[in-house]
């Protein structure tokens, strides 16, 4: 398939028509204006938990398919097959049903899907090429058969030289979600509802980023090319691969853990963060130090994770104060190593709510 794309600036319009860039520094869906939406490195996932579990000494892997598979299910309820679609969906034809997931996963970059083989109320066989996870792939195909099909589902999948192929068929079991699965729903939820709450009324001091005039997308995001034929989009400056994706699985996730092993997981977050960007460095087109800030700036908000309204720096010394802040352990890990990478030394990093959903960060050499 192929995006349809702006003739002006070069992004796929589905961005634009189905998502919205708010002037408080958020995205959102336009069919769930509560789903919050953001860009970030597809190999930061796989990062933060083997960190996890290596500090925690726990298995990760179970909260992380529970969490995954309720994102899905979430997500195509609210997203995909919401209103009229959920009560025809079940009549349409399955090719065509399956299209929309294969456009979703190119404009999210997910990797490129093909549909092998369907019977209905039956087996499915669809083949994955660069998925940029395939755990949440089969867990998200899984998702999208139950839903669709109405009943359980047992997945299968094996590597095909650099593909997958999965299968689906419906489980004998007739259960519907289980106890466990109810709670994680439940906790994403409220994650996502904690993301979703943000002040409309604050607005930067200055005239912000520039926009295209014809899609209205932000300009930052320019600096992000969207592959087809890979179904993946990567970083022009440094090739380096993301995806755009719902902000609060991670954060239900977390929350999960925090209950589980009574640990208080802000700090830890904050440092993985920090480590996994100075190993993975964030790329730049600017040079000076100023021009690299204000950048970094700009596309923080083009990505999703709030609005800059104060920016000060000078040696040894960088202070943000940001509104609407995406999970700021997460932002403060991030800023920091920006921050280390142009200064070449350690720093030490603090953050304080000023206001309701205004942050102020602060980063200074040790």
């Amino acid at each position: 398939m192929s995006l349809s794309r702006c003739r002006r600036c070069g992004l796929p319009r589905h961005l634009s028509r189905r998502y919205v860039w708010r002037a408080s520094g958020t995205v959102t869906s336009r069919s769930d204006p509560t789903s919050r939406m953001v860009f970030f490195e597809a190999s930061y996932y796989p990062f933060l938990w083997s960190e996890l579990e290596s500090r925690l000494g726990v298995n990760i892997t179970e909260l992380y398919v529970r969490g995954q598979k309720a994102s899905v299910h979430e997500y195509l309820e609210r997203n995909v097959l919401y209103g009229w679609r959920r009560l025809l969906v079940r009549s349409l034809p399955y090719a065509s049903v399956i299209q929309r997931v294969v456009d979703e996963m190119a404009l999210f970059g997910f990797g490129r899907l093909r549909l092998e083989d369907f019977h209905r109320h039956g087996m499915v066989v669809v083949r994955v090429a660069n998925p940029f996870d395939i755990i949440s792939i089969v867990w998200g195909a899984k998702g999208f058969y139950e839903l669709v099909e109405g009943k359980p589902a047992r997945m299968a999948w094996f590597q095909e030289g650099e593909e997958y192929l999965l299968t689906a068929v419906p489980a004998a079991e007739e259960r519907e979600i289980g106890e466990l699965d109810r709670k994680a729903l439940q906790r994403l939820r409220e994650a996502k509802r904690e993301l979703a709450e943000v002040r409309e009324d604050i607005r930067p001091a200055g005239a912000g980023y520039a926009s295209c005039p014809s899609c209205g997308l932000p300009s930052p995001l320019t600096v992000l090319e969207w592959r087809e034929e890979d179904g993946a989009i990567y970083h022009r400056l440094n090739g380096e691969r993301y995806i755009f994706s719902t902000g609060y699985v991670l954060l239900s996730i977390i929350k999960e853990l925090e209950e589980m092993t009574g640990h208080e997981l802000e700090k830890d977050l904050m440092e993985i963060t920090r480590n996994y960007h100075l190993k993975n460095p964030p790329a730049f087109s600017a040079r000076s130090e100023g021009e690299v800030y204000r950048e970094m700036a700009e596309r923080l908000t083009a990505f999703g994770y709030g609005i800059p309204l104060e920016l000060t720096y000078g040696t040894g010394h960088l202070e943000m104060v940001l509104g609407n802040p995406f999970h700021p352990p997460r932002l403060a890990g991030y800023v920091a190593s920006v921050f280390e990478s142009l200064e070449e030394r350690e720093s030490e990093v603090t953050y304080q709510f000023l206001e309701n959903h205004i942050l102020r960060l602060e980063v200074r050499t040790t």
